[in-house]
């Protein structure tokens, strides 16, 4: 039989119509996929243990803080801190714990260590994206864009498909410390350029009635790789290749570097300091700048002597004060494979150890800096710097400049090398060119033989 024009008609706008039905009920459009975080019911008791480097007054903040979790998280969870020795004894009791099966819970951790770690067959660091993506567990986006980005950026690592291996803890950030009282001697402003300070800190340069000895040095170089690492930065260059295979501070900036190293050391306007001689070299007047972490602050001051200079931080030299640059380091806390429950315990540690009030008490405890901006507005922290830590501000404010170091395989090793390129400048033993290029080419094996 034979359709009429007007029933087929009909029925071509019925298909027609059919996807846009479809569309407004919305059936068959894809379920988001569940965070699998999410469907976990975290109950305790739960014990965890906690590897860590931590002594003295920072030690017993830390178990305080430790404590406070204890006593007033709701799922009865339970963080029993254990001293591992130095960041070296740690790695090595981490590596070897790793091949006996037998890792704590949670560890605190360099970038290069977690690198180290992901050797493993199979991984037994713990991806923490999903935690922070959880909806009933995790971060909120604003909570996320709180936090430093250099400071989370360290802890994703390109080499293991940007996974967030690790969690913010220790940061602090390269800065320099500076001599007010010379400045003003020198009728000289504070250097911005390293144009400049190589004016000003030659000039700082003093010696004896009888010129034989030098006095005061302009300049106290810590042979430090990732000092080195924020020159290169502050330089506008980079640290690695787009694809983390080779180094690239290697370049006009690695250079440039270590050639003002070598100038200022034939001149004899710096030094090398033995040991931490230069905490009481600054606080004596011997130097008047050095370039350290923010977090020496308390041992400068405690080498202060009478009559106490004035003295303050400022950001390191720059190629283009505008665009300011500086290194981030500082550990971080990662997990270790375990139970669900265990895993999740030590993400919620991670949470609450990283939130404003936290990582403030933890700041002024410490002299780490807040991982997080908000902590600008915590009343007992802009107490504590107006009353008794004004550098504390002073480190604080350069945190939005710092970037994080390279975190891919061999790193740990790769430090040692740029330290020997340093110090072989410094004792006169090797050229600024050959220096770089031998650890340049050092570097680059290393990372090859770590991909």
């Amino acid at each position: 039989m034979l359709l009429s024009t007007s029933v087929i008609a009909r029925g071509l706008f019925l298909i027609l119509l059919l996807p846009l039905v479809i569309a407004c009920t919305g059936s068959p459009t894809p379920t988001e996929t569940p965070n699998a975080i999410d469907q976990i019911d975290l109950k305790g008791p739960i014990a965890l243990t906690l590897w860590h480097t931590q002594t003295g007054a920072n030690g017993a903040a830390l178990q305080a803080m430790a404590d406070d979790f204890n006593k007033t998280n709701q799922y009865q969870i339970t963080v029993k801190l254990e001293y591992q020795g130095d960041y070296t004894q740690l790695y090595q009791k981490t590596l070897a714990a790793t091949n006996a099966n037998a890792l704590p819970d949670m560890s605190v951790a360099n970038e290069s260590f977690v690198a180290d770690y992901m050797k493993a067959t199979p991984s037994p660091v713990v991806d923490l994206g999903p935690y922070v993506d959880s909806k009933k567990y995790g971060l909120t986006r604003a909570s996320v864009d709180d936090i430093f980005g250099a400071y989370l950026a360290t802890n994703r690592f390109a080499q293991f498909g940007d996974k967030l291996l690790s969690f913010p803890l220790t940061k602090s950030v390269l800065v320099m410390y500076q001599n007010d009282d010379v400045l003003k001697e020198l009728g000289m402003s504070s250097p911005k350029t390293w144009d400049e300070f190589e004016k000003v800190a030659s000039a700082a340069k003093k010696v004896s009635a009888d010129g034989k000895t030098i006095t005061r040095y302009g300049w106290a170089v810590i042979a430090d790789p990732s000092t080195f690492n924020g020159w290169v930065l502050s330089r506008g260059g980079r640290l690695m290749a787009d694809d983390n295979k080779t180094v690239r501070w290697d370049g006009a900036e690695g250079l440039a570097s270590l050639q003002l190293v070598d100038r200022c050391i034939k001149a004899q306007w710096c030094y090398a300091p033995k040991s931490f001689d230069y905490y009481a070299d600054f606080g004596s007047g011997k130097a008047a700048f050095v370039m350290d972490s923010s977090l020496a602050r308390p041992s400068y001051r405690a080498a202060m002597k009478e009559p106490k200079p004035n003295w303050r931080i400022v950001s390191i030299p720059q190629q283009d004060a505008s665009t300011a640059r500086t290194v981030a380091y500082g550990a971080n806390i990662a997990a270790f494979s375990s139970t669900p429950q265990k895993q999740l315990a030590s993400w919620v540690f991670m949470k609450w150890f990283a939130d404003t009030t936290r990582t403030a008490m933890w700041s002024i405890a410490s002299s780490y800096l807040p991982v997080r901006k908000s902590a600008a507005n915590d009343a007992t922290l802009k107490n504590s710097w107006s009353s008794t830590d004004p550098q504390g501000k002073e480190a604080f404010d350069q945190s939005g400049t710092s970037q994080p170091e390279p975190n891919v395989r061999g790193q740990q090793d790769i430090r040692t090398v740029v330290a020997d390129g340093i110090t072989a400048i410094l004792t006169g033993r090797d050229t600024p060119e050959h220096a770089l290029q031998l650890a340049s080419t050092k570097a680059n094996q290393i990372l090859k033989d770590n991909q």
